[in-house]
């Protein structure tokens, strides 16, 4: 892994005239990513003339923001769960509309709570 002083070492030998952002962005990215080879070529392309700063500091700002895949399929997970509960509810309160009108008063409290064997005996008396 790289280590600060080795990045602030090669920053220094690569006489570019970076910016106390760059240099700070730099250090940031060995720091985070321990990548060796993608932080000195990082330095090279800060260093380089006709350099165009703003796209190499978002490029790197990005990669910076990269997730692991596990936590992007965390995220999915979380997201079909919340969509799973959404679709439940309106089940739930459909079925409390459906038994309320055939004379079966049921609230959707009730039906979330009860056990669908009650529920399914109060459908079996009428």
């Amino acid at each position: 892994m790289i280590t600060i002083e080795e990045t602030i070492e090669a920053i220094h030998n690569s006489h570019g005239g970076l910016t106390d952002e760059e240099i700070q962005l730099i250090v940031q990215f060995a720091f985070k990513t321990g990548d060796v080879e993608l932080t000195l070529k990082m330095i090279e392309e800060f260093a380089a003339e006709g350099k165009d700063s703003n796209a190499l500091i978002l490029k790197y700002e990005a990669a910076l923001d990269i997730k692991p895949k596990w936590v992007d399929q965390i995220e999915n997970l979380l997201v079909a769960i919340e969509m799973y509960r959404l679709e439940e509810e309106k089940a739930v309160n459909r079925l409390a509309d459906v038994l309320g009108a055939y004379g079966i008063h049921v609230s959707a409290e009730e039906i979330r709570k009860s056990d669908t064997e009650q529920i399914k005996q109060k459908v079996k008396i009428l």
